[in-house]
This record gives structure tokens, sequence and C-alpha cells, in this order.
């Protein structure tokens, strides 16, 4: 989406009050406490059949309601949002996407004056299944904050750091990073640990990441930029319930996904998995 020229499209409406100027909402205006306002949109059915197809339309149209409703709420005249959804994994009847939000809000005070602002929402995972919708607020940290002593769940162990060592090594964008997603209701711990396993055609046994996460329940967590060298990395994820360890483990080389996140870590009733995820085009 072009950002800009989509700004350019909808300050043309900036001023015409009463006129649509083709924005979404601007046709639903209601009155409330002697100010209009743009009426909530109720939200999507959750498709009958959940495929891959259908999952991604659906967490698009849910984001963009759910954005659009939040704006509405908040009094605003006109509002106008494009969302956008990528398809990630599936296991069972459990579909996993990303979704992401931008557009523009119009307010208008007292005296007929108007102002617009800009929209854009950082990407959010979802979870769909037959009976359930669920958006996972997410938690952002990076790789290199932890290690210089930053805000932190947890500390590396004394792994390496997984860009430093790579000084010699071609530098990939964008770097490896995890996702850590908790469906459960209750807070979680995972121990997660990055190694190095292959530069070029040598073997190589180098932890580049070694920490605890925690997960508030029904939250998520990136971690991000944990290695940029070119080569196969394992994340390992582990998570200790009731004295007995669950474990998942994935193969992931760099290059990978052009996503901040390059790979998936899912806590629910069943356990840990482990997962790669596809490209994402946003908005």
């Amino acid at each position: 989406m072009d950002r800009r020229a989509f700004l350019r499209r909808a300050g043309g409406a900036v001023g015409s009050v009463g006129s649509c100027g083709g924005l979404a909402g601007c046709a639903d205006l209601v009155d409330g406490d002697g100010r209009r306002a743009v009426a909530e949109r109720d939200p999507p059915d959750r498709p009958d059949e959940l495929t891959a197809e259908s999952v991604g339309e659906y967490v698009a149209a849910y984001e963009e309601v759910r954005a659009h409703n939040r704006q509405a709420a908040a009094g605003a005249v006109e509002v106008s949002i494009d969302a956008a959804a990528t398809f990630d994994h599936a296991s069972g009847d459990d579909h996993y996407a990303t979704a992401q939000h931008a557009g523009s809000v119009y307010h208008e005070t007292d005296d007929g004056d108007r102002s617009v602002g800009e929209l854009y929402g950082d990407p959010v995972p979802y979870l769909v299944t037959p009976d359930r919708t669920l958006r996972l607020d997410v938690r952002r940290r990076t790789a290199e904050t932890d290690r210089q002593g930053g805000e932190g769940d947890g500390s590396d162990g004394g792994a390496s750091d997984g860009n430093d060592t790579a000084s010699g090594d071609e530098r990939v964008s964008p770097p490896l990073g995890v996702r850590l997603l908790n469906v459960t209701g209750e807070a979680r711990e995972l121990g997660l640990t990055v190694t190095r396993r292959e530069v070029g055609d040598v073997e190589t046994s180098e932890t580049v990441a070694d920490r605890g996460v925690a997960v508030g329940p029904e939250t998520a967590v990136e971690l991000r930029s944990i290695a940029n060298a070119r080569g196969g990395y394992r994340v390992t994820a582990r998570m200790e319930d009731d004295g007995i360890t669950g474990q998942g483990r994935i193969e992931v080389g760099l290059p990978s996904a052009d996503r901040g996140p390059n790979v998936d870590v899912v806590v629910d009733g069943d356990g840990v998995s482990t997962w790669h995820l596809p490209s994402f085009e946003g908005v």
C-alpha cells in the first residue's frame, strides 16, 4: 500500500463536512451527545470452512473492523482503514495468521474544525478455530537490547552474539527473529536456545542465544535480531509444566522469510510446537 498516496487521497476530503469523499465509514454517521460520529460496524462472521484463504480474508476483515470501531468509539467523524493478512500455519482446527492495518482518521471540534491523523498498526498474530478468534497483543524486543543490559525477561546465559561473531561472514536481512505465542489462559516461561549449525559447507555448534522468556496468557513476544550471518540455525524452545518438559525444535536458514520473525513458537494445550513463517506483505 502506498501510504503517501493514500493520505493524499484521504486529505482531499478534509473540510468537506457531510460529504463522503470516497472514504469508508463516513456514510455511517450517527448523532451522539449533539455531535456526529462514525457508527461502529459489526465484526465479520467466522468462515464455515477454515482454509488458508478463508482465514486470511476473515482475519484481514476482523482487523479492519476492530480498528474502525476503536476510532468510532473515540468520536471520529470519518475513518478510512485498509487491512491485510497472511496465513501462517495450521494444525488441526487451529489456524494462525498475521494481520496489519493502516489508514486515516478525522475528528471534528465543537467549532467545526477538522483534523486528520494517520493510523499504522504493527503486525499482530491471530488464532482462528471453529469457535474462537483470538488476537494476541505483542511485546517486541531485540537481542541487542538484552545483551546491552536493557529491558528483558532473561539473560543470554553466556551465549555469544550472533551478530558480532559474524564479523567475517556475509550479513543478511532481515535477521533471525522468533515469535512466541501463548494461546493458553496461563502465563508461561519458556527456555529459548538458538544454535548456529552451518557456516557455508562447514558444520558448527555455536550457541548464539540462550535465555528465558516469559509470555503472558493469550499474548505474544517477538525476539528480533538474534543473528544476521548467512547460514543454518537450530531454534529450540522448552517449557516445563507439572514436572513434564515439552520441547519444540526447528531448523532455519538465513536468509529466510521477509518479515521480522522468521520462526513461530506456539504454546497451546498440547505443549510446544515450532513453525516456519512465510514472508509477510503488510499494508
